[in-house]
């Protein structure tokens, strides 16, 4: 039997539906997509980057775990963390500007965040860094913009540090990891 393929929904639409759902689900160019569960270690990973962002995080800078959405023009992710420096929040349920963005990888969205995400995340003007972690092995790929605005990329395993330019530190493997292994 076929199913009837969803109606798409615009960004005002969806924001009204996902806040009265149960679950988790992003956006993108007006079809909604279910987001799965974590696993253990996938939570204290996103949990060991937030807590150290929030011990640096100075006066007007706001840090989020998994349930505040990132807002990109017609599309909605859910980070796991995302650090956000300068000014009010532009809506209750949404960031726009942050200079700080982590994808920690689970089965289902590996893909997404290694592809997808990375492609869309480098056009936000007040992205800094962006951090694609693996909970299942001591490995980082780091995506951050220079002083003169070009996109780099590093890859880190076993041990090292990440710079986070807007929170004027440097985060390192052993903090990300930490209790994992």
């Amino acid at each position: 039997m076929l199913r009837a393929v969803p109606k798409p929904m615009s960004p005002e639409e969806y924001l009204e539906w996902e806040a009265k759902q149960e679950v988790r689900h992003e956006y993108v160019e007006g079809y909604v997509y279910a987001m799965a569960g974590a696993s253990n270690r996938h939570n204290r990973v996103c949990l060991n980057i937030a807590a150290f962002c929030l011990a640096h995080a100075g006066d007007g800078c706001w840090v989020y775990q998994e349930n505040v959405k990132l807002r990109l023009e017609n599309l909605f992710y859910y980070p796991d963390v995302m650090v956000v420096c300068g000014g009010e929040p532009p809506h209750t349920y949404y960031e726009t500007d942050p200079c700080i963005l982590v994808e920690v990888l689970s089965p289902s969205t590996a893909l997404n965040d290694v592809r997808e995400k990375v492609l869309e995340y480098r056009r936000i003007q007040s992205l800094r860094s962006y951090l694609i972690v693996d909970p299942e092995s001591l490995f980082v790929r780091h995506f951050w913009r220079d002083e003169a605005g070009t996109w780099q990329q590093q890859d880190i395993t076993g041990s090292g540090e990440i710079p986070l330019p807007c929170l004027g530190v440097s985060l390192s493997l052993a903090q990300i990891y930490r209790g994992i292994y």
